[in-house]
């Protein structure tokens, strides 16, 4: 069995976020964590008047992480903010530890999970987009022996090249994704006289779930953040002889990497294309409105805000009667489900055969049957 890494992560503010704000944040970076392999040893906030220019945190207080690193066997700090070149070097100098920030981890657990050549492709380009600025010197920081997380993604001779090869690196990943995004508009065309349906959410709140649930597929699902990385398109059958085609998408995530979000643009189209958004929530979350409001953030920066959707409550099966009733007051026009045992997904698809065939609708597309 493969050793874990053993990790610090550090959250650092200003004053003006909300330590529960950062609690919740730091919380969601020990599931990414876990998610990429790694052990949470202990969880750090500095509230700072002002944040150190080339350490962000006090020096005093990376010394004593760096102590306490060598004491507990800790192979890894992780901080809950972006970090620069430079920052990354000057920890690692002071603690004598591996550094790297949230973005750089997201990115990492993209990398594990990607599987086909698109999502391969979409994840490199991200990287490198991420990691060319903060390159300093020898790029050091960027050339790890001995791997570990943070190092999945291009390999060490891609990230010791020198700027202008990694910018031609990227300017042949523009073109194939290019390539690939012309290819999927020429299948989207295939497929324009049908309704489509995209499921969007935050991560893990059982979007791939659903889907099989609705279409009876196979669609890949885990228990871990970002089991889905590629659009995967199935056909709905609605009772009594309607079909429609249903999409699963990326989750999102709050702070999600603009570098992703631009490389994963051919994916997220799906979503610019659908005639329906399903919005799935796992209802067993503390912080439901927060993930909520971070996947209408998303939807916003790619141009899909004004898209109509219908919110979908998942997971119904885990959650207390008392805590349904107040959603529902809070939400009176949403879908509860628990795509695990199946309640609540007839009358989604009562609900989308509405939407769909037993409204008038404007211009409405001839529907292949």
């Amino acid at each position: 069995m493969e050793k874990k890494e053993r990790v610090f992560l550090i959250s650092v503010g200003d004053g003006r976020m909300k330590r529960w704000e950062m609690i919740q944040s730091l919380e969601e970076l020990a599931n990414l964590t876990r998610t990429a392999g790694g052990e949470v040893v202990e969880s750090f906030i500095q509230i700072r008047d002002k944040l150190n220019p080339s350490l962000l945190i006090g020096r005093g207080k990376a010394e004593e992480l760096g102590k306490l690193a060598r004491e507990f066997g800790v192979d890894l700090l992780i901080f809950d903010t972006e970090l620069s070149g430079v920052q990354i070097r000057n920890i690692e100098m002071v603690t004598g530890v591996r550094v790297i920030d949230r973005t750089t981890l997201i990115l990492d657990i993209f990398a594990k999970h990607a599987r086909t050549k698109e999502a391969k492709l979409q994840v490199e380009m991200a990287q490198l987009e991420y990691r060319l600025p903060r390159l300093t010197g020898k790029g050091t920081e960027l050339s790890r022996l001995g791997g570990g997380i943070g190092t999945r993604g291009p390999g060490e001779k891609k990230l010791e090249m020198d700027r202008r090869r990694i910018k031609e690196r990227m300017a042949v990943l523009k073109k194939e994704l290019k390539r690939i995004e012309l290819s999927k508009q020429v299948q989207r065309k295939q497929r324009r006289d049908f309704y489509k349906i995209c499921t969007v959410g935050y991560t893990n709140a059982g979007k791939s779930s659903l889907v099989n649930a609705l279409t009876r597929g196979n669609l890949l699902t885990a228990d871990y953040l970002f089991s889905t990385l590629d659009s995967n398109t199935s056909i709905l059958f609605l009772p009594p002889n309607h079909k429609v085609l249903i999409s699963d998408t990326v989750g999102f995530l709050r702070r999600l990497p603009h570098s992703l979000i631009a490389s994963f643009r051919a994916t997220l189209a799906e979503v610019l294309e659908a005639d329906l958004l399903i919005h799935v929530v796992d209802a067993t979350e503390s912080d439901i409105e927060i993930k909520m409001n971070t996947v209408e953030g998303v939807l916003k920066e790619i141009g899909a805000e004004a898209k109509p959707r219908v919110l979908v409550f998942n997971k119904l099966d885990r959650l207390f009667v008392e805590e349904k009733i107040r959603l529902s007051e809070r939400y009176p026009d949403a879908l509860f489900v628990s795509a695990k045992d199946g309640t609540g997904i007839d009358e989604l698809k009562k609900y989308l055969r509405t939407y769909f065939f037993e409204r008038e609708m404007i211009k409405s597309p001839a529907l292949k049957r």
